[in-house]
């Protein structure tokens, strides 16, 4: 499997806070049966380094190259907060995309809704770039008007949802808005979203098992296995949603 939205990049926002837990993060990621795993620190939010780009380049090249108890591959990106000059700043730093290429993971406010987001968006996919909402479902906005999430999908923006909201632990109104999008077909990648060893772990075989029950086996799998693979190559994604408007 491929975690590709995860925060074990050591001491850099709000995730791992040590090389040492970020190496105990990957042991249990390995454990769960993931071999590749995203680097998506926050930027332009709960960073620790004033979004010092370059500073993010050579922490990335110190961590690869970090020798680990158990074999996995890493893929470079972030979870980029929402900002006018959005467009602007991927076409400027490859260090925002994931590997480098036309994807991105793309951070919403929790609690409100974003002036604009459309017109934002349409700028920029019209500068070649792909946004990836990081976990609508945690975000009031789409739990409470989840015909906009709609609107984005058939823009072209693509979903990631996390895999602990399927199983329950951010609460029912979470767990219950993840199901829904999946029934909608609006989620396109299941992630850990992973901050720590203890909690919110990268773990994502439980959740792919309750993506299943709504899905089938080979959309949830493909969430976690060619879906992200395809992200990773900058390639177009396998032909297997077609997203439903909600009553």
């Amino acid at each position: 499997m491929i975690d590709l939205h995860t925060h074990i990049l050591p001491d850099w926002d709000d995730g791992a806070r040590s090389e040492a837990e970020a190496r105990h993060m990957v042991e249990i990621a390995f454990q769960d049966g993931i071999k590749t795993i995203g680097l998506t620190p926050h930027i332009f939010r709960l960073t620790k380094h004033s979004d010092n780009l370059a500073l993010l380049e050579s922490r990335f090249d110190a961590w690869v190259k970090e020798p680990l108890a158990c074999p996995m591959n890493f893929v470079r990106g972030a979870e980029v907060y929402v900002r006018h000059d959005l467009a602007q700043l991927l076409e400027a730093s490859r260090a925002l995309r994931v590997n480098g290429g036309s994807y991105f993971f793309l951070e919403l406010p929790g609690e409100y809704p974003v002036a604009g987001l459309k017109d934002l968006l349409f700028e920029v996919m019209l500068g070649g770039f792909t946004p990836i909402l990081s976990h609508p479902e945690r975000c009031l906005v789409f739990r409470e008007r989840p015909g906009l999430l709609y609107d984005l999908v058939t823009m072209g923006a693509l979903v990631q949802i996390t895999s602990m909201s399927l199983e329950g632990e951010f609460g029912s109104a979470v767990q219950k808005a993840a199901l829904e999008f999946l029934k909608l077909d609006l989620v396109h990648i299941i992630a850990s979203d992973a901050h720590d060893g203890r909690w919110r772990v990268p773990r994502l075989s439980r959740g792919v098992e309750r993506a299943a029950q709504v899905v089938g086996w080979e959309k949830a799998e493909a969430m976690v296995t060619v879906v992200p693979e395809a992200i990773i190559n900058d390639q177009g994604l396998p032909d297997l949603w077609a997203p439903h408007p909600p009553k």
